[in-house]
């Protein structure tokens, strides 16, 4: 099934799997590249680094404007010494995953869930 044209924002997932001991340096230093990328690309949202329980991985989730703010930005891509950074902290795989946000629920300041849509005539409040 193909998301609708009219997503919230797009997310992209970025897990890399590494070794217990390299896990918080990796971490670290993914935070320092999304730093980097928000100051050079207005189109990315908000960014979140993650580590497993297990030590074993560590998830990097970034949200854009949209799949053009993330296309955009490709041009950013080619500068990071990726491959480097794969083998400074020994990552034995890494997986990407793309998705666009087609709802979201956020917590008002009632306390309770509300619905966001990407359409903004689609909902005019209760």
């Amino acid at each position: 099934m193909m998301a609708k044209p009219h997503s919230l924002w797009f997310t992209q997932m970025i897990e890399y799997e590494v070794p217990a001991a390299r896990q918080q340096a990796l971490a670290h230093a993914l935070v320092l590249r999304s730093e980097a990328l928000a100051s050079s690309c207005e189109g990315l949202q908000s960014v979140s680094i993650q580590a497993s329980d297990d030590g074993c991985r560590v998830l990097q989730h970034l949200q854009w404007h949209s799949r053009q703010a993330w296309a955009a930005a490709a041009v950013y891509f080619v500068e990071e010494p990726f491959l480097d950074l794969l083998c400074r902290y020994q990552a034995r795989g890494v997986n990407f995953a793309a998705y666009q946000t087609i709802r979201s629920l956020v917590r008002g300041a009632d306390g309770g869930l509300h619905c966001q849509v990407a359409d903004p005539q689609a909902y005019q409040g209760a």
